[in-house]
């Protein structure tokens, strides 16, 4: 892929947090810090407090609206797909963006880190949206549901074994976060290639949100540039070390 010199255009689409801590907004600051123009569609509006929780989903035929609409004002370099709400969500989307020959990164988010269902999307659903511009980042608990293993394996090995198996099904690659593992966290880029380690020291998280989206995004935002997968992900844990670093200082 040729490289974008342009501020690249990146379409975030996921849940309005009003606090901006996690989904849509978290996605529009990742992108605009790395320079990138974004685009952002509400697939559904939340409350996530420490006791408020709701999800509504915003209705198919707004989402088809709100994706012409984009399409007939500019170009779209990269899709980053956070949480969607319904198959209806999704395949509204997917009829939205019919044609666009952009790369797409896609968070498998259907829980909060809390545990609250946000989606009723499938493993099946996931797995249907495999592709030769798609790229899945789950984290380790999310690759294990995907592949459909009932227990979560820990580590690099166990994580490049997961996404190794969702390679297979026809993604252009996966990178299996494991900022939730024991230990040292590592991050494992999987490819047709094989699979390539991205380590890194631990920093507090505690209360953090919003990491994967801010790394879904990043990631996004530096494959619309012409970055290899191996070097966007490098861009996208970067990206959440300095937001977590920033809510070390803050807090």
């Amino acid at each position: 892929m040729s490289r974008v010199e342009r501020p690249v255009r990146v379409l975030a689409l996921g849940g309005l947090e009003p606090s901006g801590q996690a989904g849509l907004l978290a996605d529009v600051e990742a992108a605009r810090a790395l320079g990138a123009l974004p685009f952002a569609v509400a697939t559904a509006l939340t409350a996530q407090g420490k006791r408020t929780f709701a999800v509504q989903g915003v209705s198919a035929q707004v989402l088809r609206r709100q994706l012409a609409a984009l399409r007939e004002l500019s170009p779209i370099d990269a899709v980053k797909l956070g949480m969607v709400p319904d198959v209806g969500a999704l395949r509204a989307i997917a009829r939205g963006l019919e044609g666009l020959s952009a790369p797409w990164v896609v968070d498998p988010v259907v829980r909060t880190s809390l545990g609250r269902r946000l989606s009723t999307l499938t493993r099946a659903d996931y797995l249907g949206l495999a592709g030769p511009r798609v790229v899945l980042t789950p984290n380790l608990a999310e690759a294990a549901w995907l592949a459909g293993v009932s227990r979560r394996p820990d580590g690099p090995l166990g994580a490049a074994k997961l996404g190794a198996w969702l390679v297979g099904k026809g993604f252009r690659a996966v990178v299996v976060k494991g900022g939730h593992a024991r230990g040292e966290p590592a991050d494992v880029v999987c490819t047709r290639e094989g699979a390539v380690v991205l380590r890194d020291h631990r920093l507090p998280r505690e209360g953090a949100r919003g990491t994967g989206c801010r790394f879904a995004t990043s990631l996004a935002v530096a494959l619309a540039r012409g970055e290899d997968v191996v070097e966007a992900a490098e861009v996208a844990k970067q990206m959440v070390r300095r937001h977590l670093v920033r809510g070390m200082v803050l807090g």
